[in-house]
């Protein structure tokens, strides 16, 4: 991984497409929204061990409700 990674309970710096690593086998990877200034979840098999990678950054447009957004502006 050569970009910045965050891990749980971190601050999410802008929003976008993170891509998730888990530090136990039980979910191979996996690519999820974040909104800027939430935190990156904690998940509850794996603890504080999963990690997140911005992998495509999406810029809110202010028109769209969030579940538009999730849906059309990335």
């Amino acid at each position: 991984m050569t970009s910045k990674t965050f891990k749980s309970g971190d601050l999410v710096p802008a929003s976008g497409v993170y891509e998730v690593f888990h530090s136990t086998p039980h979910v191979i990877g996996g690519r999820e929204l974040y909104f800027e200034g939430s935190r990156f979840p904690k998940c509850e098999s794996c603890g504080g061990g999963t990690l997140y990678r911005l992998e495509s950054p999406c810029v809110p447009m202010q028109s769209m409700t969030p579940v538009l957004f999730a849906l059309a502006a990335c």
